[in-house]
């Protein structure tokens, strides 16, 4: 089972390469990749953060980890203001400048987003330049609709960062699971990648892409009870992979509970420490999010499970701000041969001084609860989906 899905992974690359045109139009590949910032900025954007939580959430609770980005944090990532993010939807990949020139990558017009409403392009004259027949989207690297892939969710109010955790349902009509507090249902899910290299004062020139809509949230409704699927529309479902960036998997999910350290601490005879004689609950936990700080852009990490309970999962690790939402496997399985098992889905950081270090004990809700059908990936993970024209 797994060779076929190796042999699919390969077949999948292959197409990657290709860009078929008609006989009287010229065939252009656009390559997007994933969106990466310097290690300066993405430090001063996990500084950003940390102060953001602790101003809303004490020392010794547990705060849900989206990062709701300032203009001075989109500035630093190379966006436009707030202001105008949120004018805009982006149903079509869509190169989006510092300045707020905007350029739609289709294959009917690569005319310039006028700075109207949400609705058309606005047809603005800053925008130009012809385009071909036939546009074909590739990706390169772990660019994709995917576990690990970076999310924004652009409402009126805000732009929030998380990541996407696993993927649900079948070929067709996949939808991806992220936390429940980075969007409500009815809103937006958006991809953020970058044209090739092509950047401005040195950062990448990022491409927004609106993806689908969140079908189900539970909104921010606590450890272990904080879920949401996106649709994803049916133009982008050929850019949904499974398989988790780096890492591979899931293949099936992570069922055991129990607690690895049980700690008594008012015994007469003082602490008390023992292990849960359950094996395989000593589990590492793998996942690949986009958090800031820890790498320029989606990051592979891994931490130490802590408890298993029924709804939630603890462990501590490298967890930074956008991770939040994204999907964690374990390493070993529920049983001697299980690889890769879903875990669930990271949303919450405890709230100490390590905030701003890039680790911390982490919290998250169990992927069993997801109303949904786990989309196996595959244990050799592969960097891009296959390509689709756009329309």
């Amino acid at each position: 089972m797994r060779l076929r899905r190796f042999a699919g992974a390969v077949t999948a690359l292959a197409l990657i390469a290709v860009a078929v045109a008609g006989s009287t139009a010229q065939a252009r590949t656009i390559k997007l990749g994933e969106f990466k910032l310097s290690g300066a900025t993405l430090d001063q954007l996990r500084s950003d953060w940390a102060d953001q939580i602790t101003a809303r959430y004490p020392q010794g609770s547990w705060a849900p980890m989206k990062f709701n980005l300032t203009d001075r944090d989109l500035h630093m990532m190379g966006l436009p203001s707030k202001r105008v993010l949120t004018s805009h939807r982006y149903p079509v990949p869509t190169a989006v400048y510092p300045n707020g020139k905007m350029v739609r990558l289709t294959a009917r017009s690569s005319k310039t987003s006028g700075k109207g409403g949400k609705g058309g392009s606005g047809g603005s004259s800053n925008g130009t330049a012809a385009s071909p027949g036939l546009v074909t989207f590739a990706g390169t690297g772990f660019f994709g609709i995917r576990p690990g892939a970076w999310l924004l969710t652009v409402t009126d109010n805000e732009v929030g960062w998380c990541s996407m955790a696993h993927v649900y349902g079948a070929p067709g009509s996949y939808q991806i699971s992220t936390a429940g507090h980075c969007g409500k249902t009815g809103d937006l899910g958006t991809v953020i990648g970058a044209v090739g290299n092509h950047t401005v004062n040195g950062v990448s020139v990022p491409v927004l892409l609106d993806f689908g809509k969140y079908s189900h949230s539970t909104g921010d409704a606590g450890i272990g009870k904080d879920w949401a699927l996106i649709s994803v529309d049916p133009a982008y479902q050929n850019l949904v992979t499974p398989t988790m960036a780096f890492w591979g998997g899931p293949i099936g999910m992570y069922t055991s509970t129990g607690e690895v350290v049980s700690a008594n601490l008012l015994s007469n005879k003082g602490p008390q420490l023992s292990l849960d004689p359950n094996p395989t609950l000593v589990q590492q936990i793998v996942h690949y999010g986009h958090g800031a700080g820890t790498g320029p852009g989606g990051t592979p990490r891994s931490g130490t499970a802590i408890n298993w309970r029924t709804d939630y999962f603890t462990f501590f690790g490298t967890v930074t701000p956008g991770d939040s939402g994204s999907g964690s496997n374990t390493v070993a399985g529920d049983n001697v041969g299980d690889e890769r098992e879903a875990a669930g889905i990271n949303t919450h950081i405890y709230v100490d001084g390590s905030l701003k270090t890039g680790l911390g004990t982490m919290a998250g809700t169990r992927a069993t609860l997801v109303s949904g059908t786990l989309a196996n990936g595959q244990l050799v993970p592969y960097p891009a989906p296959t390509p689709v024209p756009l329309p």
